[in-house]
């Protein structure tokens, strides 16, 4: 088995992902925390979401075993929620929450378990070449909604980036409000309920040749994407094509390139990459 990871930070003071390899009990992902809308900075200058994605890393990078998906998740949502109510955060109050998207596999001799929430994704890659799309970006709906009016304020002539993130950001606020409810998304973030909206299950192996999990960071501009391609095809061949380090820096160099966020329209110019890529 060959594993390439990479990680990479965007224009935030840290690095919010996270890569997780345990060889041991042959469990690998990634996680991408999501910071409060209202700005928390420990004394070492870390956000609350470089703590909730490094909680998740710790914890599976330090266990011996793993029995169940869920269980697991209940305790890293307890710790979150309990190092959250250390710093006085208000965990009554949604805007104040850390949090994580995560995408993780365990490997067994005949099958795959994988468990997911938020936007990072999961893809397993077969002997023929079929790319089969395991998860679903949770916030893809929602944010699109943000990234429209974010088009239309370009269209009325704003083309700095700082404009437009505080023409979106009552969309935004209003997202995060709707974390780990039916109109939502799904996220760990120590709410009571975060572990009811993941989304696991498992696959045989038959096949099998490749499985690829990502943060958002990574995916491709959609300007890149014919119309009669698919998205996620597309990224997964790129990413097969180049390799995980040399497509996230032609990413970084993509994304420089418009530092205003108006070619290609989304939140900061550089978001924080992670991946990790297996073949079997």
């Amino acid at each position: 088995m060959k594993i390439e990871t990479v990680t990479c930070k965007g224009v935030s003071e840290c690095n919010e992902d996270a890569v997780i390899i345990n060889d041991n009990i042959s469990v690998y992902g990634v996680a991408d925390g999501a910071s409060s809308i209202i700005p928390f900075f420990t004394q070492e200058n870390e956000t609350g979401g470089y703590i909730a994605s490094n909680i998740v890393k710790n914890y599976y990078e330090s266990i011996q075993y793993c029995n169940s998906f869920l269980d697991d998740f209940a305790k890293i949502n307890m710790q979150l929620q309990t190092k959250m109510k250390e710093y006085h955060i208000d965990t009554s109050k949604k805007e104040q929450l850390w949090g994580t998207a995560l995408a993780l596999v365990k490997i067994s001799p005949n099958r795959i378990d994988f468990i997911q929430t938020g936007d990072c994704m999961i893809f397993a890659v077969y002997d023929s070449g079929f790319v089969r799309v395991l998860t679903r970006a949770q916030t893809e709906f929602l944010e699109g909604v943000a990234i429209n009016k974010w088009k239309e304020l370009i269209d009325k002539g704003i083309h700095k980036q700082r404009d437009l993130r505080e023409g979106v950001e009552d969309v935004l606020i209003s997202i995060r409000q709707r974390s780990n409810t039916f109109a939502g998304y799904g996220v760990l973030n120590g709410e009571n309920d975060a572990v009811e909206f993941t989304e696991f299950r498992k696959i045989n192996r038959n096949g099998l040749k490749h499985l690829v999990m990502v943060t958002d960071g990574l995916f491709l501009p959609k300007e890149w994407v014919s119309e009669h391609d698919c998205y996620w095809e597309a990224m997964i061949r790129k990413i097969f094509s180049k390799g995980l380090q040399a497509y996230a820096n032609d990413l970084i160099e993509l994304e420089a390139t418009d530092p205003e966020c108006v070619r290609y329209p989304r939140f900061k110019m550089s978001d924080d990459k992670s991946g990790v890529w297996i073949t079997f």
